[in-house]
């Protein structure tokens, strides 16, 4: 199929793909075919000529980069099949961990995932604060690179945080890890310290979806991969939900300005929701000061869809009702569960709703990040087996160590790595020595009993005679609180010939799970976690003042405070335009929006909500205020 192959050439789609331009902004809210448009410009360099190695694709999840590949591959274009795209986070891994490259940045790319990091606050000294105080240090130490403050003239760091700095590398460094915060930035640094390096000119096109939820320093990154290259960016401010990661909305609302000579496109025609979403999500949007003015067209052919609003008693009748709900869509009307996302932005709850399906033995399935790794028992199966694949793995062998004490046997631990910096020994090394009595390190007879116990069962692992033999070892039944870790493992054996590949896929699975655009099962997730999906039923738990909006942290100015509400209303917005509709197929596209009259203050205090009212062990709670700006398109709440 040619790339215009029933394009009409006034349409946006069209447009976009035949620019020439070096520079090119498309403005493309939900639903509106950004995809289709980026896959036509993709298909029309491949017939220009350009060679499929010096295309990027940068997409925002490994799910949309394979969905690219695929969509590519039906249009049957030359070379379509050898076009990969890429997050920027495992480009950054693939480029750091090039031989050449760490010779210059002297870091090892190993990132840690959220469990390593408890060891590390451990280790780091008293005399920067409480353990809370100390991670809020590292936060900021990653925040100050992702917003490239160190790049700011007049930004003032001071003898404290550099001296933190120092003390977090040095561990850093010791361990050859790396914060998951630090691999683009760490990108960043090579490629503005060496403007001679390869990466600079490796692609002719780059073309970035999502613009928005990049940060300064992955947008810096992509300027520096884009040096002499044509880029086109692709996103909608209205959709920017990253804070937490530092996402910079700004650079796409100035990039026609940093970027001379650039075009706009905008698309805004929704083919996804049907007439009434798209109502209450103008509404809703159009309180936000702080955005391109960019408004959603609904499709007349979608239909008004169908939209709900119940307030429940507790949180535990609102997992109930909304139980009920599925059940009536699946038995009633037909509905596969694979049709029905439900999105609550916490645990508590997403997991009664997740209890209350399958009690009605109903098909579901959680994507909260890491939640294979909840258990201690989960996560030292893990620890163990990085270890087992590489005995040199520093902070395997730390957690490891440390794992069943309160403080995780840091005082011990710092003589153990002091005896390592002095005598150049690694700390395998040197805990080997001690077992054999060749080595004396004062008061380190419980590291030692971990370290034998450590030996013993990477020495019975050791015998596995292959993938199936080393999981069944691994994962033994003895294990019980590995439940969620073992169902994935499940999933990805077959694809894996050896146990370094299947833990190469438990990694990243757990720490960037990607939820495949075709399933079984009833989805549970969070609002950011649906970013990219669509589907005929959609249900928001929670609905509630303190969860949407969450509370900003105590303290915070009035300028950042209004930052944070306009953002939790992007984040909402996200969530309702989820819903596609599909009148010929009988899907009007369904919209349940739900929330709790009151919740007990354990689950209001873990979910960090500052509750209308408390009384015994209970709090009182209100509908979200961002409810009545839905407009009159909206229905009025009912009881439930």
């Amino acid at each position: 199929m040619a790339w215009d192959s029933s394009l009409d050439p006034q349409s946006p789609a069209y447009q976009i793909a035949a620019d020439g331009s070096r520079y090119i902004r498309v403005l493309a809210g939900p639903g509106t075919g950004k995809s289709f448009a980026l896959k036509r410009r993709v298909a029309r360099l491949l017939e220009s000529g350009v060679a499929p190695k010096r295309i990027l694709p940068v997409t925002f999840t490994k799910v949309a980069a394979e969905d690219l590949h695929r969509e590519l591959i039906n249009m049957n274009v030359p070379g379509c099949e050898q076009i990969r795209g890429s997050t920027l986070h495992s480009l950054g891994m693939r480029v750091l961990s090039l031989q050449n490259v760490l010779a210059v940045t002297g870091r090892v790319a190993r990132p840690l995932n959220r469990f390593e990091m408890e060891p590390l606050l451990y280790d780091l000294p008293t005399g920067f604060g409480n353990k809370r105080e100390r991670e809020k240090r590292i936060r900021a130490y990653e925040a100050a690179w992702a917003r490239l403050q160190h790049e700011q003239p007049g930004f003032a760091q001071t003898a404290a945080d550099a001296a933190f700095q120092n003390v977090l590398i040095g561990w850093l460094r010791f361990h050859e890890g790396m914060l998951i915060g630090e691999i683009i930035p760490e990108l960043y640094r090579y490629l503005r310290n060496n403007p001679a390096a390869p990466e600079h000119s490796l692609y002719d096109h780059v073309l970035v979806d999502e613009y928005q939820d990049l940060n300064k320093a992955e947008q810096a990154v992509v300027d520096l991969l884009s040096t002499n290259a044509a880029l086109c960016v692709v996103g909608d401010d209205d959709q920017s939900l990253y804070s937490f990661k530092h996402a910079h909305p700004e650079g796409i609302r100035t990039f026609p300005q940093t970027h001379s000579g650039c075009t706009d496109h905008a698309l805004v025609d929704c083919y996804r929701c049907p007439t009434g979403v798209v109502a209450t999500a103008n509404s809703l949007i159009g309180h936000n000061v702080d955005r391109e003015p960019l408004q959603l067209t609904p499709v007349a052919a979608n239909g008004p869809g169908e939209m709900w609003i119940v307030q429940f008693q507790d949180v535990g009748r609102e997992a109930q009702g909304i139980a009920a709900f599925v059940d009536s869509q699946i038995n009633q009307h037909g509905r596969s569960p694979g049709e029905i996302l439900v999105l609550a932005q916490r645990r508590t709850i997403g997991n009664p709703i997740h209890a209350a399906l399958k009690a009605r033995g109903i098909p579901s399935k959680s994507y909260y990040q890491e939640s294979e790794l909840d258990s201690e028992v989960a996560q030292e199966r893990l620890a163990i087996f990085k270890l087992f694949v590489n005995r040199a793995d520093r902070i395997a062998l730390r957690w490891l160590l440390g794992m069943g004490s309160a403080d995780f046997r840091a005082k011990s631990y710092a003589r153990l790595r002091t005896h390592c910096e002095q005598s150049g020994q690694a700390p395998w090394d040197a805990l080997v020595a001690l077992a054999a009595g060749q080595l004396q390190i004062p008061h380190s007879s419980h590291l030692l009993q971990r370290f034998q116990a450590i030996q013993n069962e990477l020495h019975f692992l050791d015998e596995q005679t292959g993938v199936t033999d080393f999981v069944n070892r691994w994962l033994r039944a003895e294990f019980a609180g590995a439940g969620e870790l073992r169902i994935l493992v499940a999933g990805l054996m077959t694809a894996a010939e050896t146990p370094p590949e299947l833990l190469s896929q438990i990694i990243e699975a757990v720490s960037q799970p990607e939820i495949p655009p075709d399933v079984t099962e009833v989805r549970i997730m969070s609002l950011h976690k649906s970013k990219g999906l669509s589907s005929p039923i959609v249900v928001i738990a929670g609905c509630v003042d303190g969860l949407l909006p969450a509370e900003p942290e105590q303290g915070t100015s009035i300028a950042l405070r209004q930052a944070h509400l306009e953002e939790q209303r992007r984040l909402f917005y996200v969530g309702i335009t989820r819903v596609k509709a599909a009148p010929s197929s009988n899907r009007p596209g369904s919209l349940l929006l739900t929330g709790s009259r009151t919740m007990t203050l354990a689950d209001a205090m873990q979910s960090a909500i500052q509750p209308a009212g408390r009384s015994y062990g209970t709090v009182s709670l209100h509908l979200s205020r961002f409810i009545p700006e839905l407009g009159p398109s909206a229905p009025a709440p009912i009881a439930g």
